[in-house]
């Protein structure tokens, strides 16, 4: 900040490519109300905000639980002269399901779409979280079609999400088919995948077939030791939950 004050002395002006370091260390403060004032200098010192300064504060408002002013300050970001980006609402949409907003979600989705922006994998896959953690399975799986026919390859996130509503729900059976069809599809399984199915199935009472596969997983060196030891052979030996 100091060396900021001193700029102008030199017949300088800051720009946001000076104050946009700053503003995210703000933001990471988690005082929104501190990062409100310091936007409030940059606008008095003549430096007005561009795309990146606003996506920060976005994020900044989404994980601080101030969602609706996130989406407050999105639909005014082109009278501030800032036109909205994919990440911009991507940004909010995810905010808007992690506060259980899914149906505001859906609308700023169909928003997106009506600005003549194309939504992506992480657009899709965050509306399919969201239906998810609302047990609105079918809408999920709708996404997912969606994502398919449109030429999208849905990545693990995506498949993540499904798997984990399907187990949530007991229909483990189903995720394992999910999963064969991700293999068959050429997407990569991360940690989390398999955390979930054995974690699905374990819960179920179908521990025999938690380690079934977490041997066929092991045999393939699908897994490792790491993996292991973070739980999995604690997770399949503990009480399952029928």
């Amino acid at each position: 900040m100091e060396v900021l004050e001193q700029i102008p002395k030199y017949g300088c002006t800051p720009n946001s490519l000076s104050y946009n370091p700053l503003l995210h260390a703000f933001c990471k403060q988690k005082k929104m109300d501190r990062t409100m004032a310091f936007v409030d200098l940059m606008v008095s010192r003549g430096c007005y905000p561009d795309i990146v300064s606003y996506n920060t504060l976005l994020t900044a408002l989404c994980r601080n639980g101030e969602v609706d002013v996130a989406v407050e300050l999105l639909h005014q970001l082109k009278d501030k002269g800032c036109s909205p980006v994919l990440i911009s609402y991507n940004t909010v949409i995810d905010g808007l399901t992690k506060a259980g907003k899914t149906k505001e979600a859906l609308e700023l989705l169909n928003e997106t779409i009506s600005k003549g922006l194309q939504p992506d994998i992480i657009t899709y896959s965050t509306i399919a979280s969201g239906l998810c953690r609302e047990d609105r399975i079918e809408e999920a799986i709708t996404t997912f079609c969606k994502v398919q026919d449109m030429g999208i390859r849905p990545n693990a996130v995506l498949y993540n999400a499904i798997l984990l509503g399907l187990c949530k729900r007991r229909e483990t059976h189903n995720a394992i088919d999910l999963f064969a069809y991700m293999i068959l599809n050429g997407c990569m399984p991360n940690e989390s995948t398999y955390t979930i199915l054995l974690e699905g199935l374990a819960y179920e009472g179908l521990a025999k077939e938690a380690r079934e596969l977490l041997g066929e997983l092991c045999s393939r060196g699908v897994v490792n030791n790491k993996f292991m030891k973070k739980g999995a052979i604690k997770m399949l030996d503990g009480p399952a939950t029928t």
